[in-house]
């Protein structure tokens, strides 16, 4: 199960599995697209952006995305909620939808 919601301005994506949480920033880190609309299954999540497929277990990139554009040490980036705050383990970013 996947849910989203916002901390301190970030969107974060929390998915539980057999009782454990997982906190990450609800953004692909290939373009800083958000995450909202992805399409979730078997632990992974699809950037509808570009087709990325990321572990939502481990955060690790599963599938490149389709796009010229390379995704260098692309990852999910882990989060940890400590009481009403959220710690990130690199620099967060807020995702943004493509200008028009």
């Amino acid at each position: 199960m996947i849910s989203f919601t916002q901390i301190n301005g970030y969107p974060i994506m929390i998915y539980e599995k057999d009782g454990k949480k997982y906190y990450w920033l609800a953004g692909c880190p290939h373009k800083k697209r958000p995450l909202n609309e992805g399409k979730v299954f078997d632990d992974k999540i699809m950037c509808p952006f570009h087709k990325a497929v990321f572990s939502l277990i481990t955060g690790e990139l599963i599938k490149e995305p389709e796009s010229k554009t390379p995704c260098i040490n692309c990852r999910l980036i882990k989060a940890d909620i400590i009481g009403d705050k959220i710690v990130f383990e690199e620099e967060p970013f807020i995702p943004q939808l493509p200008s028009k």
